[in-house]
């Protein structure tokens, strides 16, 4: 009896996560559609770093991927150089999460603008990342302490 209380009830908790994890994303894709929408008809156009970013992730470690949105917003801290990121990636057929990071940009002439950071991730470790936005181009490799690492390549949409 309580072997099958116990599994009812990480059975329940498990479709929380499920029920938490699609409202997430949710929100998150009213958001992107509406920073895609500003971003075309001219909001944001002339900040090279803030606004919607659409593309792919790959483990180096062992070969999961998929898609990978990020919404970049100045960060509220009022340092013009920190931003904040908004990622949301999906792997597999059906999972999907993100987070987000207030991270350091710095313009470096030519090549763009680099964006390097870290963010603690609690029960999955830190999250570090170091990349280059230049043009409609933005390209990063991560890492993170449960020992994954690999990059990510994303353009606006």
């Amino acid at each position: 009896m309580k072997t099958s209380l116990l599994l009812w009830s990480r059975c329940g908790l498990v479709g929380l996560a499920f029920a938490l994890a699609s409202c997430a994303g949710a929100g998150f894709d009213r958001d992107f559609a509406a920073a895609v929408a500003a971003r075309e008809s001219g909001g944001n156009a002339k900040d090279a770093v803030a606004g919607p970013w659409a593309g792919t992730w790959l483990s180096h470690v062992n070969g999961h991927n998929g898609d990978l949105r990020c919404l970049v917003t100045p960060s509220d801290s009022g340092d013009e150089d920190t931003y904040d990121f908004r990622y949301h990636a999906t792997w597999g057929s059906f999972f999907q999460g993100g987070f987000t990071g207030e991270f350091a940009v710095t313009e470096d002439g030519r090549r763009g603008y680099r964006v390097k950071g870290e963010k603690d991730l609690g029960l999955f470790g830190g999250f570090q990342h170091d990349g280059w936005i230049k043009g409609d181009s933005f390209e990063a490799t991560y890492a993170s302490d449960m020992g994954d690492h690999g990059v990510f390549e994303m353009e606006r949409p």
